[in-house]
């Protein structure tokens, strides 16, 4: 009986064991498939959609999550509340040896230039002219990245819907940008990351607008399964 009793014990620690080994196994296989750091590197350039580190707690950014994720193989350049024109120092800024077909560049751009004009200086929400003119400049910074990195992976984002009083009567404003980023993307074979599909619920964001901690893990979670 004595050994029978020894048995269970060591018959409950080898369980306990593969238990263990299992659940290891299988979240390390699924970290290696989601993301393979001698194969890839991203490059985040653009606003605070992607440099959202001043609306969340500490480590719960999307560059924050993205590095761990990816073993440190991202490079954020992205600066909160830049417009289009700042980018261009972003781009200069872009080390020379991730010029790969191995390096996606994921760029947010239009949002707070949308957001000045409309917003900050007051113009009239249904007249969207303007929407040309700033499109106009968002092209020649895609030619800009492209000439300085011709090898690289580039991915537009779209700009999300949030669902908030101050900004819904911009809705259709986001709408028809939305519409010229995809039309350009499909035209000139570019991929678009659709966030305005990731980020739909009023958790997703702080401050109304800007990407929230769970936000940042849509986003991210968005990424590397796609990319």
């Amino acid at each position: 009986m004595e050994n029978f009793y020894l048995y269970i014990f060591i018959l409950i620690c080898f369980i306990i064991a593969v238990s263990y080994w299992n659940t290891y196994a299988t979240s390390k296989y699924a970290l290696v498939e989601s993301f393979n750091s001698d194969k890839q590197s991203f490059v985040l350039l653009g606003d605070s959609i992607l440099k959202n580190d001043a609306y969340v707690s500490d480590g719960k950014s999307v560059e924050n999550l993205l590095v761990e994720r990816t073993n440190g193989k991202t490079t954020c350049l992205a600066i909160d509340h830049s417009k289009i024109v700042d980018i261009y120092s972003q781009i200069d800024k872009i080390p020379d040896n991730l010029n790969s077909n191995l390096t996606t560049v994921f760029l947010s751009a239009g949002g707070n230039d949308i957001l000045t004009h409309y917003v900050d200086q007051g113009n009239d929400s249904t007249d969207t002219s303007i929407l040309g003119t700033m499109f106009g400049a968002y092209k020649k910074l895609i030619k800009s990245i492209q000439k300085k990195l011709p090898n690289t992976n580039i991915v537009l984002l779209d700009i999300y819907y949030p669902d908030n009083m101050t900004y819904k009567q911009y809705h259709s404003i986001i709408n028809e940008w939305n519409k010229m980023v995809y039309e350009y993307a499909g035209k000139n074979g570019l991929s678009v990351l659709k966030i305005s599909g990731v980020l739909t619920q009023p958790d997703d964001f702080s401050f109304g607008m800007e990407p929230s901690a769970i936000g940042s893990r849509k986003l991210v979670d968005t990424i590397l399964s796609n990319y």
